[in-house]
């Protein structure tokens, strides 16, 4: 493994740990046990790495996507496992679902690509939703019904995490059921349950 990646592996464990503006990147490099001079080598600023890692999510939920897309689908409870990965995946991640709104005040780049990604998402969304009315799965959707069950799916994936972490609290395989189940829960009233 590179160096650059073991300090991205290192910060990630650090800033769900403990926050992303109690970790700095001498926190970062004492934890791996090398010197912030290396460190600096790779990432000048702790915004680098964040800017890094964001990526590395985007990336991830690129396949993932693109995963979904092609998945065929007899019932809607065809998505659990998908849906057990992107848990997963948000788990690993989880100080950006935390603290996105700080992270993108801090980090306009952040912001901006988020805002892009929006745009990107949505369209993969309009085709995925139209696929799960094409076999079947999902009744036929008018353009408003689509374009607020896409925002709902954005919202709750996005912020099912925060939401945890300040009510609920749940972890582990309790945390990745309730997930689960949230999200199924924002498309199955749009389920065709004869299947």
């Amino acid at each position: 493994m590179k160096t650059s990646d073991k300090i991205l592996d290192a910060a990630r464990n650090l800033f769900n740990e403990n926050g992303i503006r109690n970790t700095t990147t001498r926190h970062i490099a004492s934890s791996m046990a090398i010197s912030p001079g290396n460190l600096h080598y790779h990432f000048k600023h702790t915004e680098d790495i964040v800017i890094a890692l964001f990526r590395e999510l985007i990336e991830w939920y690129d396949g993932i996507v693109d995963k979904v897309q092609g998945l065929p689908m007899e019932r809607l409870e065809d998505l659990t496992p998908t849906l057990e990965l992107i848990y997963e995946q948000e788990d690993k991640f989880r100080f950006f679902f935390i603290h996105f709104v700080e992270i993108s005040i801090w980090i306009p780049e952040i912001k901006n690509d988020y805002s892009q990604l929006i745009m990107k998402r949505e369209n993969q969304f309009k085709t995925w939703l139209r696929s799960l009315q094409e076999q079947g799965i999902l009744t036929r959707l008018g353009d408003q019904v689509e374009r607020q069950l896409i925002k709902n799916l954005f919202i709750v994936g996005d912020f099912w995490i925060s939401h945890n972490v300040l009510f609920k609290q749940y972890t582990g395989e309790e945390a990745k059921r309730d997930f689960v189940s949230t999200m199924l829960s924002v498309l199955s009233p749009y389920c065709i349950s004869s299947r």
